[in-house]
């Protein structure tokens, strides 16, 4: 009997854990519920905090890192569920809420559990090595420009031919038609990175191949030299063919001939499938490095004035006696586009056929007695130039101080503008700036200036830049980005100098008794980018009247 009662004993006791625990759900409700909302409510203030963090770091060529993306999704599954949950609560009833207390109690715990996991160390994202690449700004093509595009892609997408040199004269569309063909790339799967390099008149091997590892979103030790680096950008190169597949290189600008080794570039051949294309206005360039050539040429009158009507309005065509001054007009250009474009944003809007025959014999004036094409590319950009007032005419002069196909941040150039006083007083700095922000915004809708990805800055064409700085040549002394170590000789410092930019280059020290006179009508001094570490105080006194420092 004894033993039986004892058996009945354990079985009571067997029963009562659980029963004791559902009675504490029972007891408990509404503090479970309470903890369970709270649990809630934590989460999703973590799933946004993490949401805003990616917004911040998800930029161009950033992917969020796997565990945050598993993350993010078990944190969906768990918020889901944990509504179903709520809303059996809300419909529940007293016979049941032992079991429902129990299911939020496990709900609350997984809640919290996932929360704890939301600690990441370091940044959420990682480089997103499957862009392509993004569009590029550019303009619609027009005329034979269009099979000149179609020649160049059907090289890169083709096997037989490896590097392409497009050639033609400045201005004459090259940039533009690569941009096209650039676009046109990326949707197609043949390759896996695209690459465009802006090389410029003075090749510059370390900047270059800063350029070409900022695209792959990697990096290289600045002070390493130009071999070793070339070394490890052939390595990364190499190492993506591997992993990712083929890549394209433009290398835009180009003004003499380079072994690609020396920068790092990965010869093409056709086991690699990888293309390099380059444009310049040479073709001892193209000869010396290999490429098969495309040439660019001059649009045909026929052509020239479709492009021309296209961006002064139609309505000229629609005028006998404009028509015949626009023919010629459109004529004095040779079917150069950039002159084209140029000269009919000056005209746009002007329909006094006065005004349209002066055109004419003003340009005729300029490229009389020229018998080199580029200096007639000159006359025709002048006469836009000789449009803008003189204030206007020093603004975009000094936009020619900057590097060869450097962008111009917009700020920083206004400021220049202002120090100089080229800006009109208007009663306060910011009314100043945005004078400086309309007058650029003017340069750009003349197509003066070119607008460039990013909105806040600018880029000047290297033929303008070229006519600018033949038009100041007595007055500017600019060797930007020439690589110097340094200073000019003296001979070169005339007494006529208003602005000398040294800017972008490798000078570190500045003589401390230069024999040179002062310079009574200097007022700009760039200096920036170079490695100086201090100026001698008697380098000043050549420059009486200086204003801009930099």
């Amino acid at each position: 009997m004894a033993e039986l009662v004892g058996q009945i004993l354990e079985v009571i006791k067997f029963i009562g854990r659980p029963a004791r625990k559902y009675l504490k759900y029972q007891r408990k409700f509404t503090k479970y519920v309470a903890d369970f909302k709270q649990a809630q409510d934590d989460l999703l203030a973590k799933n946004e905090d993490i949401q805003r963090q990616l917004d911040d770091e998800c930029g161009y060529g950033k992917m969020p890192k796997q565990e945050v993306e598993r993350w993010l999704k078990k944190v969906e599954e768990k918020l889901a569920h944990a509504q179903h949950v709520e809303v059996k609560v809300s419909k529940g009833k007293c016979l049941f809420r032992s079991s429902l207390g129990k299911l939020v109690d496990e709900t609350t715990q997984a809640l919290k559990e996932v929360h704890a996991e939301g600690h990441f160390s370091g940044r959420l994202v990682v480089n997103d090595h499957s862009i392509v690449a993004v569009k590029l700004p550019t303009q619609n093509l027009v005329g034979h420009q269009v099979s000149v595009r179609d020649e160049i892609y059907g090289y890169l997408m083709g096997d037989d031919v490896g590097m392409i040199g497009v050639c033609g004269m400045g201005g004459i569309g090259k940039t533009t038609i690569m941009k096209d063909v650039y676009n046109r790339l990326i949707p197609e799967a043949k390759f896996k990175k695209l690459i465009w390099i802006t090389v410029s008149r003075n090749i510059d091997i370390r900047s270059i191949q800063k350029d070409i590892v900022s695209q792959l979103q990697k990096e290289l030790p600045d002070h390493e030299n130009t071999i070793v680096r070339a070394g490890k950008l052939s390595k990364m190169l190499r190492e993506m063919l591997r992993k990712q597949g083929r890549y394209a290189l433009i290398l835009d600008d180009v003004w003499s001939s380079f072994p690609l080794e020396d920068i790092g570039i990965v010869e093409p051949t056709k086991d690699n499938g990888c293309k390099v294309v380059l444009t310049t206005r040479s073709e001892e360039v193209i000869r010396s490095m290999g490429c098969t050539k495309v040439q660019v040429t001059c649009l045909s009158m026929h052509e020239a004035i479709d492009l021309f009507l296209s961006k002064v309005g139609q309505d000229i065509s629609e005028n006998p006696t404009l028509k015949s001054s626009m023919r010629l007009v459109v004529g004095e250009c040779d079917g150069l586009p950039l002159a084209l474009v140029t000269l009919a944003a000056c005209m746009k809007g002007i329909s006094n056929p006065r005004v349209w025959k002066n055109a004419v014999n003003e340009l005729r004036g300029y490229v009389r007695n020229i018998r080199d094409m580029e200096d007639k590319v000159f006359g025709s950009l002048k006469f836009s130039y000789d449009r803008l007032n003189t204030g206007d005419q020093d603004c975009f002069s000094y936009c020619a101080l900057y590097p060869e196909d450097h962008q111009i941040e917009k700020e920083e150039i206004i400021q220049y503008w202002m120090e100089e006083g080229l800006l009109d007083e208007m009663g306060s700095r910011e009314a100043m700036e945005d004078n400086g922000h309309s007058i650029l915004e003017k340069f750009e809708q003349n197509s003066l200036l070119e607008r460039v990805e990013n909105s806040a800055y600018v880029k000047m064409h290297d033929v303008f830049r070229d006519m600018a700085l033949h038009i100041k040549r007595k007055r500017f002394m600019v060797k930007a980005g020439k690589q110097l170590k340094e200073l000019p000789n003296e001979e070169e410092w005339g007494e006529d100098l208003e602005k000398v930019s040294l800017m972008y280059n490798s000078i570190s020290a500045i003589p401390q008794h230069m024999k040179c006179p002062k310079f009574p009508k200097l007022t700009t001094l760039l200096l920036s980018r170079n490695y100086l570490r201090e100026i001698p105080e008697s380098f000043f006194e050549h420059f009486p009247n200086l204003k801009i420092l930099d």
